[in-house]
């Protein structure tokens, strides 16, 4: 039965699988965390574009169930909805992204600007109905926090197994 001369490698290994579970927490959680201390901005328009990322589209996971959508042809500027499947039912008795006339129902967004083109949304509302800040606020900070967490223990657990690693003889 062939058995491993050195911990090293199992420790070495470990560290780096955690160290890849925080590089990809920060990298799907860090938009949404980036927006809780960006000034908002006010939009207008009817919706051109709508894709739902065909990975994690309609999972229910969240910060990967997300909907990509522009408006007013404008090609510039990407909007992003992180919103849960309950919510999107909610909010598909007044909008829907995947309606054929999508684009007859006007819209005031209020979004995040994170980088040059790419928005988070804070609030959607229309003359039916509205998708408010404080319902799309909770689900984003709920969630945001338990990735926090997840985060903060793979970083422990990083730190643990690269100091074991380095410490075991070989």
């Amino acid at each position: 039965m062939p058995r491993f001369r050195s911990r090293r490698s199992i420790y070495f290994n470990l560290a780096l699988l955690l160290l890849l579970a925080v590089v990809w927490c920060v990298s799907y959680a860090g938009p949404v965390l980036q927006s809780f201390f960006k000034e908002e901005h006010l939009f207008y328009g009817r919706v051109s574009y709508a894709a739902i990322p065909s990975v994690f589209g309609g999972s229910n996971v969240p910060f990967l169930d997300k909907t990509f959508f522009k408006i007013n042809g404008d090609d510039s500027a990407t909007f992003v909805l992180y919103a849960s499947e309950e919510m999107l039912d909610s909010m598909s008795d007044w909008f829907n992204f995947a309606a054929i006339n999508v684009g007859d129902v006007p819209l005031e967004i209020s979004a995040v600007r994170l980088s040059g083109n790419r928005y988070i949304v804070k609030s959607m509302a229309s003359t039916y109905g509205e998708l408010d800040w404080e319902t799309l606020a909770e689900y984003q900070l709920f969630y945001s926090l338990i990735v926090l967490g997840i985060i903060g223990v793979c970083s422990v657990g990083f730190l643990i197994f690269f100091i074991l690693a380095i410490r075991n003889r070989p």
